[in-house]
């Protein structure tokens, strides 16, 4: 039967179709963002692929901080190079005209994965939802469950729900390949998609549509090392607009890092070079991270000599306190050999 579209007003047998990008914009969504989207050319979309419409999608609230369980970050010292800035610039306009930008975030442990997507948050002022992907073992678990009350059963809304359906929300869903069962994920393939952006619930008999300018961020360890991780699932990841990959910082910005956390000149200098010294050791190199250095800088500013805070922090045995002493004995640095006495705590 015919219909005319809500947008343009064209009658056809398949209204909205006519109009892909309305599918991005909430009916209360600013007029002008609408207005500019649509001058956007029209994608035609053939009639046996198209994506089923939402036919009573849910409401898209505005964040409310007072009666909310998301929260806007603390705002740190986090540093970003230039070529993150770009993207990160990028995924803002792409937010602002109502679309969902997707990012994936690998690199080695300690790197700051987690902390982009906080501070990202906090950076623009938006409300941050991290989803423990860990915690995972059913899909149903992402967006609500069945709590019994007063006698009867009732559907309760998670964390992810009122993330997805609050306009400019951050969505974190951390270690995404570390689900308890690899089925647990695939709720999320819909609502990652450009071409559908929601999801049929049973228990609400209704849809969850993600609001205009949601941004979600996915982290991720890589490697046989990082046990219970599997392989993402490359459908999974080619829904990902942007993938990034976080290295450790150079050493001149890892000085600046540590003088923002509270070291003086003198201290960064003698502590940097000794990590560095360890780092590149021929025979025993030793991985320390950037989370490493601020937690190691953190113990010396509570008193801790380099040596004991980079043990404590590292994890330290007999052949990598040897390596720490002979790097700060070349290095010029003092390591004294203290006798460890005991006594009752």
């Amino acid at each position: 039967m015919s219909a005319a579209c809500d947008v343009c007003g064209q009658v056809s047998d398949y209204p909205g179709l006519c109009c892909f990008y309305e599918k991005y914009i909430a009916d209360e969504w600013d007029p002008d963002v609408r207005s500019r989207i649509m001058e956007q050319p029209m994608v035609t979309i053939p009639i046996d692929t198209a994506p089923p419409r939402p036919t009573n999608p849910s409401p898209q609230v505005i964040w409310d901080p007072t009666n909310s369980k998301l929260e806007i970050p603390a705002r740190t010292q986090y540093l970003i190079s230039s070529e993150t800035s770009s993207i990160l610039t990028t995924i803002d306009k792409m937010a602002t005209d109502g679309l969902n930008p997707n990012i994936l975030i690998k690199g080695s442990q300690g790197t700051g994965k987690s902390e982009l997507a906080a501070q990202y948050a906090a950076s623009r002022k938006r409300p941050l939802a991290v989803l423990e992907v860990g915690r995972l073992s059913d899909p149903s678990q992402i967006f609500g469950y069945l709590d019994l009350k007063d006698g009867g059963t009732r559907y309760v809304k998670g964390l992810f729900t009122e993330a997805i359906t609050t306009p400019g929300a951050i969505v974190h869903l951390q270690e995404i390949n570390r689900p308890e069962n690899d089925k647990s994920l695939n709720a999320l393939f819909s609502v990652l998609d450009d071409g559908q952006r929601s999801i049929w619930v049973d228990e609400l008999q209704d849809y969850i549509k993600v609001a205009p300018g949601v941004v979600f961020f996915a982290s991720m360890n890589e490697g046989f090392e990082f046990v219970g991780t599997l392989p993402l699932d490359l459908a999974l990841e080619s829904r990902f607009h942007f993938k990034l990959s976080l290295e450790l910082l150079p050493t001149q910005w890892e000085l600046t890092l540590l003088q923002a956390k509270g070291l003086d000149i003198g201290e960064a200098t003698v502590l940097l070079s000794l990590i560095d010294k360890l780092r590149n050791n021929v025979q025993t190199p030793i991985y320390i991270s950037t989370r490493d250095i601020v937690n190691i800088a953190k113990l010396i500013q509570y008193g801790l000599s380099a040596e004991l805070a980079i043990k404590s922090v590292v994890g330290g045995n007999k052949d990598l306190m040897e390596s720490i002493r002979l790097t700060a004995h070349i290095a010029g640095t003092s390591v004294s050999r203290e006798v460890t006495h005991y006594d009752y705590i």
